[in-house]
This record gives C-alpha cells, sequence and structure tokens, in this order.
C-alpha cells in the first residue's frame, strides 16, 4: 500500500501498518520501501530506526521489519529498463535535454544528479521528470497513480537483467535480494 509520500507514511501510516499487523498477528514480514531523496541509503535507514524508537512502534515479535531505502525514489528503478531508453533522438525532442545530461542506458541511474537547468525541485523530482519524457519516446505513459507499464512483469524482467549484469541500481540489487529470499 502507499504511504502517499514521507512524512506521512511515517507519521500514519507505518504506527497504522504496524498495530493492524499486531492485532491480526499471522505476518511475517513488514517491508517499509521509501525513497532516500538526497540523504544516502544508511542516513535514511538510521533516520526511520530513531522515528521508531521515539514514537514507540513496536511490531510483535513474529513479525520481521525490513526497510528498503531506494537510492532517490522509485522513478530511479524504473529508469533502469535499457530498452525503453530511445538512442536516437532529435534535438526537438522533448527528452534530448534530459539524455544529453544523463545517458540512464550507461551510466547507474541511482547516481544521477539534476542539471542546473533543473528548477523544479529535488534529484526525486528531476528522476520522476527525466522518466517521464524517457516513457513518452516510446508512447509510455507514466505517472505515480498509473504507473502501468513500469509494474508489467516485461518491464521489472528488464530491470532484473540490468542488476544482474551491473553493479548498477543497488538498492533495487538489495530489493529483489529480499524477493529471492522470500521464494527460497
Amino acid at each position: 500500500m502507499s504511504g502517499m509520500g514521507s512524512p506521512r507514511l511515517l507519521t500514519n501510516e507505518l504506527a497504522n501498518s504496524v498495530a493492524e499487523i499486531n492485532e491480526l498477528g499471522n505476518f511475517d514480514y513488514l517491508v517499509l520501501v521509501i525513497d532516500a531523496d538526497d540523504m544516502s541509503e544508511q542516513e535514511k535507514i538510521a533516520e526511520i530506526e530513531i522515528f521508531i524508537i521515539d514514537n514507540n512502534i513496536v511490531l510483535n515479535s513474529s513479525c520481521h521489519l525490513y526497510i528498503i531505502a531506494q537510492k532517490c525514489c522509485m522513478e530511479s528503478w524504473f529508469l533502469g529498463n535499457r530498452k525503453v531508453y530511445t538512442k536516437t533522438r532529435g534535438k526537438r525532442s522533448d527528452f534530448y535535454s534530459y539524455a544529453k545530461f544523463y545517458d540512464v542506458s550507461q551510466q547507474d541511474p541511482e547516481l544521477m544528479t539534476k542539471p542546473d537547468w533543473f528548477n523544479n525541485g529535488s534529484i526525486s523530482i528531476y528522476h520522476e521528470a527525466y522518466l517521464r519524457k524517457m516513457l513518452a519516446e516510446k508512447n509510455i505513459r507514466y505517472s505515480k497513480a498509473n504507473p502501468n507499464e513500469v509494474g508489467e512483469k516485461h518491464y521489472l524482467e528488464q530491470l532484473q537483467k540490468r542488476v544482474e549484469e551491473t553493479n548498477h541500481l543497488s538498492s533495487l540489487r538489495n530489493f529483489f535480494s529480499f524477493c529471492e529470499t522470500l521464494s527460497a
């Protein structure tokens, strides 16, 4: 379920989810996936652990909390699909300035910053804008409320392939690794 972004994820949804899990008592894991934004993954995880302690949030002993901090955001992960990256684009393309700044098909999307000309917000917001422009080149629409294509099996398989073939997308690798432990 979506926590509707930070800080609401922590201030409302985490405590409510823990209370529900404790009441039902039939869950093995609570997985919290959160954007690290401009923080490191370790800093974000530490921030959440401190929040949990400070707010006396206690998960029953049969359920384990697993925190995955996405290095920047979910859209950073979605940028890892090399099949949707358009190699040939004209200077009139809306995607041209994004691709010229950083080639996510060859460089790690999680390491991409934002260009000086982007004044619309954080690195995470730039990653989302980049993703929208990149997908639009393939006539694919993306929104947080309606992610469609990026959740399809074929799209996720390309992300898995990227993680296996490169040292890119380390926080996505952590997520895939966690999923593998569940299926083992």
